[in-house]
């Protein structure tokens, strides 16, 4: 039985009289097992949930929502029953990598195939038993998001420090032989992986298309924490320019085979290329947006779509800033010059991540107290509407811990609000929709 943790204000599981502290013993005659079982439950317009309380006492709610919609019960954990964590140590391990003192749940190096199903959480098959193997062949769960890094059985396994991950090309091969559909990352550390083992992965990943339906190259994230770790270098202009290349070659031949690029780099690198993003058809359907993968071009594609829509009526808009990581302040320079020469008045406030050691550059990983820092330095006029990507908040708060209520208390001058990361919201808001 699993135990509510919470349930949302006025959401189906609410009006049905469903309440934290209950413990879920059936749905529909079902046994619920873990977050699978729960998406599955999902899909019935009517729920009749069997739950049990805090005295053994046992109850029927009945729920009705639209069919695969949450109804809104959190449980203690995101798989419901327990999360699998991973038995990996690799060289370039993020979690290994944190400061002190931030939230626990920061620290749970998690490598559960049942969040790449629901999630798309990318995992790495080395703690998959026996038992959960035959229950994604003979329930076709699919598709599985696996972190493959490299094709070379001992290099991987080098790279995880784990024996197991050199089996990860029998294990793609069976995944793809059962119709079970792959989509995989090869997160690249230069002198280790790149260079002729890329090569090597993108050949044998590419062979394995359309089970293996799309690759993503991703360059390591290096912060400043990585005292008694492996020494390890990232990528500057140069080399991110080989790999750009590299990757291209394998799209451009995809493309002429197969129609669609199947590989594709991840967009920082062509930040540390100081290289135009690809246009949109050569992101064909924007497998691995959520990696990072074609996110500039979506946005400035969806922004320039949406701003395109407004006609200026002499009309001055209100001041605004926007807010942004250091490595997308080029995307949103280009922007901020097409707003304002229409008339706008938008500043741009790049901040610095401290929180990592100044390594990390991207927009989601910002700490609370360097965007107060910024906004400090910024001297923004007075009521300003100050858009903060909403991709910095984990549940209302940012992952140092400050919470967006603390940060707008510090900064009652100003109109903060948490603006969706996607290009035609950014444009609605500065409009004043």
């Amino acid at each position: 039985m699993h135990k509510v943790t919470s349930v949302l204000p006025a959401s189906p599981a609410a009006r049905a009289g469903l309440r934290v502290g209950l413990s879920i013993v059936s749905v529909n005659g079902e046994t619920v097992r873990d977050i699978i079982d729960w998406k599955h439950a999902l899909a019935a317009s009517v729920m009749r949930i069997v739950a049990r309380d805090e005295h053994g006492c046992e109850k029927t709610y009945v729920v009705r929502h639209e069919s695969g919609a949450d109804i809104g019960l959190g449980f203690d954990s995101p798989t419901i029953d327990r999360l699998h964590t991973c038995q990996n140590n690799c060289v370039f391990c993020f979690v290994r990598q944190m400061p002190s003192g931030q939230r626990d749940s920061l620290y749970v190096k998690d490598d559960d195939y049942r969040l790449s199903l629901v999630y798309g959480s990318f995992v790495s098959l080395t703690n998959v038993d026996d038992d959960d193997w035959l229950r994604i062949l003979r329930e076709r769960i699919s598709p599985i998001y696996v972190s493959v890094h490299s094709t070379n059985p001992r290099l991987r396994a080098y790279i995880m420090q784990n024996p197991r991950a050199a089996e990860v090309m029998a294990q793609l091969r069976e995944l793809v032989s059962r119709g079970i559909a792959v989509h995989a990352q090869l997160v690249l550390v230069p002198g280790l992986n790149d260079g002729e083992e890329l090569t090597r992965s993108l050949r044998e990943l590419t062979a394995l298309y359309p089970g293996v339906d799309s690759v993503a190259v991703v360059p390591v994230g290096l912060t400043g924490y990585r005292s008694c770790l492996t020494q390890l270098t990232g990528y500057d202009a140069p080399s991110a320019r080989a790999v750009l290349r590299e990757v291209g070659h394998f799209a451009g031949r995809m493309r002429r085979k197969h129609g669609v690029s199947v590989v594709y780099s991840a967009d920082e690198f062509y930040v540390l290329a100081q290289a135009d993003f690809p246009g949109h058809a050569q992101y064909d359907d924007y497998p691995q947006l959520e990696n990072g993968v074609g996110l500039c071009r979506s946005f400035i594609d969806d922004f320039r779509r949406e701003w395109a829509n407004w006609r200026s009526t002499g009309l001055s808009l209100r001041p605004t800033a926007w807010l942004t990581g250091e490595s997308a302040q080029g995307v949103m320079r280009s922007l901020q010059h097409t707003v304002n020469l229409a008339g706008g008045a938008v500043d741009l406030v790049v901040v610095k991540n401290t929180l990592f050691g100044g390594q990390v550059t991207v927009t989601g990983l910002l700490g609370g107290r360097d965007v107060a820092a910024a906004l400090e330095t910024a001297q923004l006029a007075p009521d300003t509407l100050v858009l903060i990507p909403d991709v910095c908040l984990r549940a209302d708060a940012f992952l140092d811990g400050l919470t967006f209520s603390e940060l707008c208390a510090r900064f009652p001058q100003l109109a903060l609000t948490a603006c969706p990361t996607q290009g035609n919201e950014l444009a609605r808001i500065t409009k004043g929709e």
